[in-house]
């Protein structure tokens, strides 16, 4: 089953209950608003301080990372999130997203808009219905719950951003807009382009060639437009620019291709293969005969052909088609000057610093502010690199919170 993910905004109404009484006097609460003490001699007690400390008395949010029934989707199976791992995952909340936020737009901002619950749910939500999982929510503008919190890997950037840091922006972008609606003119730029009902068969390629920075943005206007902001801080800039080349071009799905054909081709050619197809041919078997691929579907950039044949420049490369009209990269990139203008005019949020505040943290830079790159030319891991007294930020970000007094 060819998983997709999801991140749902649920959008909560609040029934207003009027009681009608001879008195304006309703005597005290029956339900109790005390603030527990917190037990000192429990094994929990450094993050339970520390999260009193940075996320409760600042911004009056209640960090939950142990199970609660009454807090989770009870459609799904789901499970808590260890403790060990849960003290990972908030001191990176807070050093990825919380001080990023703090820094450019201020703590107001944090107190105003911030969530008043983040929940960490240790298992992912699967739907096998639609072969999705979901794997974050935003309830009314004031709960954010976080899923698959129990495999995020701090050595693996690129799983981090997918499957967690991406959903903290999106669900905080959704919190955003439901305070202040989003432009009507941002819809009718992919007017007629949206899928609800079936976007989780859209190919990533497929997607950006459309003007989505991802298949779940097509989905309808709202998570288009949260997910060109996630997208946008998280991705690191080789990542962005490779998606906006992609989308200068028009994408195919080509199906029933011979399975033999398009090996020895592309041992001739190497044409590439991606578990993500947005910066290459996606590839996905779709028979089998007597145990061998039999055929294929490839995800593939759109070429010009003369008859049967691929037609190429005065140079002998291939030449790929552009889309009639507006172009995928054009489209996002309208997307994202729109959403940019809109947070800088109705919050003054500063997308370009939050980004690179976000970047900075994530990808090891030197002295003067400049990335460093590895010998293979990627960006290098700040969370997990070993300095050179053989710490690393994550292990300070952990001292920090497993010593706390």
């Amino acid at each position: 089953m060819k998983l997709k993910y999801s991140i749902l905004s649920l959008l909560v109404g609040l029934a207003a209950i009027t009681f009608s009484s001879c008195s304006d006097d309703l005597g005290a609460s029956i339900f109790d608003t005390s603030v527990k003490e917190l037990d000192s001699t429990a094994v929990t007690y450094p993050l339970d301080k520390w999260l009193v400390d940075n996320f409760r008395k600042p911004y009056n949010m209640r960090f939950n990372y142990k199970f609660q029934d009454i807090s989770s989707d009870m459609d799904y199976n789901l499970t808590p999130t260890s403790y060990d791992q849960s003290v990972t995952i908030a001191a990176l909340c807070k050093y990825l997203w919380y001080d990023v936020y703090k820094g450019v737009v201020g703590e107001e901002f944090l107190k105003q808009y911030s969530p008043r619950i983040i929940q960490l749910i240790g298992s992912p939500a699967y739907n096998p219905t639609s072969g999705t999982m979901k794997l974050g929510t935003a309830e009314g503008g004031k709960k954010i719950t976080l899923y698959n919190c129990e495999n995020l890997d701090p050595n693996n950037i690129d799983q981090m951003n997918e499957f967690f840091f991406k959903t903290m922006h999106h669900e905080f972008s959704h919190i955003l807009h439901q305070n202040i609606s989003i432009p009507t003119d941002f819809a009718l730029i992919s007017n007629g382009l949206y899928n609800a009902a079936s976007w989780q068969d859209t190919p990533d390629s497929m997607a950006i060639s459309q003007g989505f920075t991802s298949p779940y943005a097509s989905s309808q206007s709202r998570e288009d437009w949260v997910e060109t902001i996630a997208n946008y801080i998280t991705k690191d800039t080789i990542s962005w620019n490779n998606m906006l080349n992609a989308a200068n071009y028009a994408w195919e799905v080509a199906k029933d291709v011979p399975a033999d054909y398009w090996y020895s081709l592309d041992a001739l050619c190497k044409a590439g293969r991606a578990n993500r197809d947005s910066v290459g041919y996606y590839v996905d078997v779709e028979s089998k005969s007597d145990g061998k691929d039999a055929t294929l579907k490839i995800v593939r950039k759109l070429i010009q052909r003369n008859g049967q044949y691929a037609a190429t420049d005065d140079n002998g490369k291939i030449i790929y088609t552009k889309p009639s009209g507006a172009t995928g990269r054009e489209l996002i990139l309208k997307k994202l000057d729109m959403v940019r203008t809109w947070l800088k005019k109705n919050f003054n949020y500063d997308l370009e610093a939050v980004r690179m505040g976000v970047q900075h943290r994530q990808y090891l830079s030197d002295d003067k502010g400049n990335f460093v790159f590895d010998a293979q030319g990627h960006f290098i891991n700040n969370i997990t690199y070993q300095r050179a007294d053989g710490t690393t930020k994550l292990q300070e970000l952990r001292k920090e919170i497993l010593e706390s007094k």
